[in-house]
């Protein structure tokens, strides 16, 4: 019963660890992004992104799903392709960075407090989403649409 009892104990510290990042995490991303402060971001972080053929548009999902998670970026995503502000290689694009470095920010601090290097968090997969998202974007047009890809007649 003893065993059972600190598993319990170390189970309720872990969740209180990760609350006290994410709730802070959470109100600190509301009151930038009602201040705007999210949109200037995105123009500052398009730049690295054209060279993986995404747009200052295509961006904003890519930081929300960096700082957010996967759901939140999902759904940018879905509207931005539904509302034609990227086109459908575009948000081919989006999606894999987004599988390979979604929640950057709340991964890496949630794994920093534990005792992971910040470096050896973050690199490994900017590295592997930025390649990845090159290789798709290089290469291009060439490639067959499959089927699924079409969100306008999913409406």
């Amino acid at each position: 019963m003893t065993v059972l009892w600190e598993g319990f104990v170390q189970g309720i510290s872990g969740v209180l660890k990760i609350a006290l990042i994410v709730i802070p995490l959470m109100i600190v991303l509301e009151i930038a992004q009602a201040n705007g402060w999210l949109q200037k971001a995105n123009r500052i972080a398009a730049k690295p992104f054209r060279a993986i053929g995404v747009s200052e548009e295509g961006v904003f999902p890519i930081l929300v799903a960096a700082v957010f998670g996967l759901t939140y970026g999902s759904g940018l995503i879905i509207n931005h392709v539904r509302s034609g502000r990227v086109t459908a290689q575009e948000a081919r694009i989006i999606g894999t960075f987004m599988a390979i470095a979604h929640a950057l920010v709340e991964d890496t601090i949630i794994f920093a407090v534990l005792g992971a290097p910040v470096l050896f968090l973050l690199v490994p997969r900017l590295v592997l989403a930025f390649g990845v998202c090159y290789a798709i974007h290089k290469r291009g047009a060439a490639a067959p649409s499959g089927q699924g890809n079409d969100l306008q007649a999913s409406q």
